[in-house]
């Protein structure tokens, strides 16, 4: 089973998204939610076993998410 997801988008990126119609910008949201669903289940599992203060949590989740995405 699939379902459908509206995504809003202010003016300026629709301008942008537009000079690129080569790119199935659905592909790359669905692409980039697998990305964030997948940081999400590690971050749990971590913070199911850590003892870190939540601030600590905050800072390696930030970082995680930067790695998972190959993001600086």
């Amino acid at each position: 089973m699939t379902h459908n997801l509206t995504v809003t988008v202010d003016d300026e990126l629709w301008t942008e998204m537009q000079k690129y119609t080569e790119i199935r910008w659905s592909a790359v949201m669905k692409e980039a939610t697998k990305e964030k669903i997948k940081a999400l289940k590690i971050l749990e599992k971590f913070v199911k076993k850590t003892k870190m203060s939540e601030s600590e949590i905050e800072n390696f989740a930030i970082k995680l998410g930067k790695k998972v995405t190959n993001r600086r």
